[in-house]
């Protein structure tokens, strides 16, 4: 019963988690060169130093593409997962 009816009924709350924990992450590793992480967030510093407003605008730019394909991503992943017959609205 658990397996067949209750898991099959929580499988879309579960990827609803995990699709928000991928955005997050995406979001969380841009700011992270600023505690010496690197990653993502490598325009950052070196745009605000040098002052170059198109460097910060094409990160901002890039980590909004990337949480966008990680959404994106995860919603598929959804669609294959999903037990068949159930119907989410």
């Amino acid at each position: 019963m658990l397996f067949r009816v209750e898991l099959a009924l929580a499988v879309p709350l579960i990827l609803a988690g995990v699709r928000t924990a991928l955005v997050l992450n995406v979001g969380t590793a841009t700011p992270a060169t600023f505690g010496v992480g690197g990653g993502l967030g490598c325009l950052g510093p070196s745009g605000i130093t040098n002052q170059r407003m198109p460097v910060l605008v094409l990160r901002f730019v890039l980590t909004v593409a990337m949480a966008s394909i990680m959404d994106w991503l995860g919603t598929l992943g959804g669609l294959l997962i999903r037990p068949r017959g159930l119907e989410v609205d």
